[in-house]
């Protein structure tokens, strides 16, 4: 490949800080907000105008893992719990403990930018929007500054702890270390996908029962024969649960690298042309879409799953389905394995190919790994879930770079298999995560930014103090 040589300049260097966030999603806000309210000098970057991550630039507008299947156990609380009563405060999602009983939140990506905001400013923590990290400083082992880029040009800022909330492992990869990637057998990452809004829709007319039954085996068909692009071709749900008429299907699929640019092209592409052939034929065949409209593509493709750092401890599938508890737990997630095609097929109307595949030929997972997929064995593959409606603790090592001694992750890049990854990049998971990221950093801080040296037993106390699930 041809290259060219960058000429040597010096890059100004416009802030010194205790903890540095690159990311301001669902990982990264709570991780700010932890370590500024812990009393370090923190700084979060933002690529985007706005906060939010896959939240409000994915769209994917429903908080999952907020509570134990069959239990009123909340698995998230703090920095998650008072963001989400904010939005409900802004109507923009629906009343808190009634949304956690029933296992997830919808919200208002809008009323999620705001109530970010606010919660972000309102820490100390300093903020960057429109900013880009570029590369990392690494020295002895260490991360000293990060590269940034913006309109303002290139510039750097000093950290003595960094926690890369980027969702890709971006900082960690800029580091030069370590990282896994997809399946063990072939790299094969999760399909992307968009969530997007549609309104108009007529919902005291909208199918049910048989007659609902009856359109979606159409929309298979229609599926099979190539007319329509969708792997799940139903109509989607209300809009922070409370929005007449306004609908968030998740619908579309696209397989590929999210490291890579030119699949990220590609994948953009993809899903617009297949969300705007879904919506037609919506308006073509279901009883109450007659004058459904397309209100909003997301600003960013969905991305599920990318590099995965390698820290000082690993969360496995089996973690998952043994709902193991762990000494060092610092948050826990409730999700399930839930993992969609790799390759983005779309021809069945569920994402599982855990009863098996029914593409033609079948997936190599199915036909040579089969015994690398979750379950226990057993023709139905039911044991996907924690065991007895309970879940899996996500342990301090998770979050700790085996490699650069003051970086960390929030979010789903931390630590964990290809199985594992797909239940705790749930959002209200990776909130959970961030907490105890922006805690821990600003702990690691006061000791020579060393993220292993952290007291993890004083680390849960500040966590629980401040209203956090562990």
């Amino acid at each position: 490949m041809r290259s060219i040589t960058v000429p040597a300049r010096d890059i100004p260097v416009v802030g010194e800080y205790d903890v540095i966030v690159a990311g301001g999603g669902p990982g990264g806000i709570p991780a700010a907000v932890a370590a500024a309210r812990a009393g370090a000098k923190t700084l979060l970057l933002e690529r985007y105008g706005y906060l939010g991550g896959m939240a409000t630039a994915g769209l994917i507008a429903v908080i999952l893992g907020t509570r134990a299947s069959g239990t009123d156990e909340p698995m998230i609380g703090g920095i998650a719990e008072a963001l989400c009563r904010r939005m409900a405060d802004l109507d923009g999602a629906p009343d808190y403990d009634q949304a956690v009983a029933r296992g997830g939140i919808a919200f208002d990506p809008e009323a999620f930018k705001l109530a970010a905001d606010e919660i972000v400013l309102g820490s100390g923590a300093n903020l960057r929007l429109h900013t880009w990290v570029t590369d990392a400083i690494v020295d002895g082992g260490r991360i000293s500054a990060l590269v940034l880029e913006s309109k303002s040009g290139r510039e750097a800022v000093v950290g003595r702890v960094f926690v890369d909330a980027t969702g890709d492992a971006d900082v960690v990869a800029r580091a030069g270390a370590g990282f896994t990637f997809g399946r063990a057998f072939d790299g094969a990452v999760q399909s992307m996908g968009s969530m997007f809004h549609i309104a108009g829709v007529e919902d005291d007319r909208l199918p049910a029962g048989e007659e609902a039954q009856a359109i979606r085996e159409r929309a298979a068909a229609a599926v099979t024969s190539g007319e329509i692009n969708a792997y799940n071709p139903s109509w989607g749900g209300v809009l922070a649960g409370k929005r007449t008429g306004h609908h968030m299907p998740n619908a579309t699929r696209f397989a590929g690298d999210p490291t890579n640019v030119e699949d990220l092209t590609r994948g953009e592409l993809q899903v617009r042309r297949d969300t705007w052939q879904l919506v037609k034929w919506w308006r073509e065949n279901v009883p109450g879409m007659e004058n459904a409209y397309l209100v909003q593509t997301p600003p960013h493709i969905g991305l599920r799953e990318s590099r995965q750092m390698v820290g000082l401890d690993i969360i496995t599938g089996q973690d998952v389905v043994d709902a193991r508890r762990r000494d060092d737990a610092v948050a826990r997630c409730p999700y399930w394995i839930d993992i969609h095609c790799p390759l983005g097929r779309v021809k069945h109307s569920t994402h599982l190919c855990y009863t098996g595949c029914p593409n033609d030929p079948p997936c190599a997972m199915y036909e040579k790994h089969y015994e690398d997929l979750p379950g226990d064995g057993s023709d139905d593959r039911k044991a996907l879930y924690p065991r007895d409606g309970l879940w899996f603790d996500i342990p301090w090592g998770s979050l700790v770079s085996a490699d650069i001694s003051n970086l960390l992750t929030a979010g789903r890049a931390i630590s964990a298999d290809h199985q594992a990854m797909s239940a705790l990049r749930v959002m209200g998971t990776c909130m959970a995560i961030g907490e105890a990221a922006g805690e821990g950093a600003a702990m690691a801080a006061d000791a020579d930014g060393d993220a292993a040296a952290v007291d993890v037993a004083a680390l849960q106390e500040r966590l629980r103090a401040n209203g956090a699930a562990v």
